[in-house]
């Protein structure tokens, strides 16, 4: 993260910076080692329906030059859900001008959860469609994995 951090802020504009999610997923123990530039956190749901944010890591990469970035880990178990998104999904809004959110998220992701991955983010785009009514202004990109 440091080398990548390095390099975006040698090679950026000064207003310019991105923000990233990096994770590393080793299966032998389900743990999630993952560093969180700025993005938007993602979530861990598990199956009892609790969410763990994971916020861990520090500024978007690009804007210090030298910033050090804390790592996360987690310990994921079978039936649990990773789910990642872009800041297009909670800015999403309806005709009058109010904001989907992380709880318009979280609304959607809890009533399928147990659903395969790809019928999670079917119906997360049917929320979000239903909410804005296509007004979607924004790129909206949602990932979701499924522990087994």
């Amino acid at each position: 993260m440091r080398a990548v951090n390095r390099q975006v802020h040698a090679s950026s504009l000064s207003d310019r910076y991105a923000t990233l999610f990096y994770g590393i997923f080793y299966r032998e123990t389900r743990t999630l080692r993952y560093v969180n530039a700025g993005h938007n956190p993602p979530m861990v749901v598990r199956p009892d329906g609790s969410i763990i944010w994971l916020e861990t890591g520090g500024a978007p990469v690009g804007i210090f030059p030298d910033w050090a970035y804390e790592e996360g880990t987690i310990q994921l178990n079978r039936g649990d859900l990773f789910l990642a998104y872009t800041d297009g999904v909670i800015e999403a809004s309806n005709p009058a001008a109010e904001e989907w959110g992380l709880e318009g998220l979280r609304k959607a992701v809890s009533s399928c959860a147990a659903q395969p991955a790809e019928a999670i983010v079917h119906a997360i785009f049917t929320s979000l469609d239903e909410f804005s009514q296509g007004r979607q202004a924004d790129d909206a990109t949602v990932a979701v994995l499924r522990v087994h």
